[in-house]
């Protein structure tokens, strides 16, 4: 028998149908990578929001009852919040590690504020700043519609401004730390301040006086800042 060929209208058909299986394949691919993207995205987002509020939580653990003068000379007691300045809380915590040894104290001021919907933590090279002195400004995460710090004092009673008494050295019992998101909701974390937090200087280190700091410091402290004590 001779041998005969496809004709033209089923070679037509047969395109057809493999353009439509090959649509719906190209489709499907589109599909599946922009659900792993929007996965990965949203997995990164609650990264670092779990890290920033893990680093939230370790600065409050370690609080510790040491004022600080501001760059006016201006006293500025362990925990404020709620007063006229640039941040919404500000803390005196210990911890901070000296891996290379330098002429500096241990502890370290922090504070926190909120720009443009993100988290960000400041910490300055020294406790008592001189007029030059400029923190360090990390961010922390994003995507927050609001953020809230609470302190609740020895009688339950909760309040947004610390301390009640001008220039209280006492910590309050606990933080309340409230982060309101349209993507995860309003989380709430409370943290107890330690009972009798040491404030002592280790063995070869400052009383976190400015005049003694290396003029390379601020990348040591960078560096130190991510290995902290736990």
């Amino acid at each position: 028998m001779s041998s005969r060929g496809f004709t033209l209208l089923e070679v037509l058909v047969a395109m057809a149908i493999f353009s439509i299986i090959g649509l719906g394949a190209q489709q499907m691919l589109q599909m599946v990578i922009k659900s792993h993207e929007r996965t990965q995205e949203r997995t990164q987002a609650f990264d670092r929001l779990t890290r920033g509020i893990t680093r939230m939580q370790r600065d409050f653990l370690q609080a510790v009852p040491r004022p600080v003068r501001d760059e006016y000379g201006e006293a500025l007691p362990p925990v404020m919040a709620g007063h006229t300045g640039p941040y919404l809380v500000e803390i005196t915590r210990t911890g901070w590690n000296n891996p290379l040894g330098r002429n500096r104290s241990h502890l370290q001021r922090v504070a926190y504020d909120m720009v443009d919907g993100e988290v960000r933590r400041h910490f300055w090279l020294v406790l008592d700043r001189a007029e030059d002195s400029q923190p360090i400004t990390q961010t922390l995460f994003g995507g927050v519609d609001d953020l809230r710090i609470n302190f609740i004092g020895r009688e339950g009673d909760r309040t947004d401004v610390w301390p009640q008494l001008e220039m209280e050295s006492s910590l309050p019992e606990a933080v309340e730390i409230v982060i309101a998101s349209r993507r995860y909701g309003e989380l709430r974390r409370t943290i107890i301040f330690p009972a009798n937090p040491a404030v002592g200087q280790p063995d070869g280190m400052d009383n976190g006086e400015g005049a003694d700091f290396d003029t390379d410091a601020e990348s040591d402290a960078e560096a130190g800042a991510d290995n902290e004590q736990p």
